[in-house]
């Protein structure tokens, strides 16, 4: 018999994604479970978003883009939460099945996002562009993102 996962009554979209990210992501990841519901108190299509997002991070749906960005730190040369949010958004669409990295320095940042198809790494006013952790060329800091952009559509 096929086994339907859910987490009923799980919240507004903040908290509900992350309870129903343990109590799903977590069995799915077991291989327990064949069917899914995300509920959240907010319009139906954000649990639609939410249950997609699941089975991304579980790596059972592997449609689109894996954005990858490091957390900030004592050696980040770049305003790095704004630019991840906008290349976040700038592939919202995107179909390519790539893992993207946003980086926030450029001594560690290629090295430790060597997985990534494509990524940037900031320096002091300016960045790396990588693949696959090879260092392509570098770019002034207000290019990054469009460069970023210019590597994936070679893709």
């Amino acid at each position: 018999y096929p086994l339907h996962l859910g987490v009923t009554e799980a919240g507004t979209p903040s908290m509900g994604m992350v309870k129903s990210a343990m109590g799903i992501g977590g069995l799915l990841c077991m291989g327990i479970g064949d069917t899914i519901r995300v509920t959240l108190t907010a319009d139906p299509v954000e649990e639609i978003y939410a249950a997609k997002k699941i089975l991304r991070a579980a790596g059972l749906r592997k449609e689109g883009v894996n954005l990858i960005a490091c957390p900030t730190c004592g050696r980040t040369r770049i305003d790095l939460i704004p630019m991840a949010e906008e290349v976040e958004r700038r592939l919202a669409n995107c179909k390519k099945n790539i893992t993207v990295a946003v980086m926030g320095c450029a001594v560690n940042g290629p090295g430790e996002a060597a997985a990534a198809d494509v990524g940037i790494a900031g320096g002091k006013g300016e960045g790396l562009i990588f693949r696959k952790g090879e260092i392509l060329y570098k770019v002034p800091q207000e290019r990054l993102v469009d460069a970023l952009m210019e590597e994936i559509e070679k893709l």
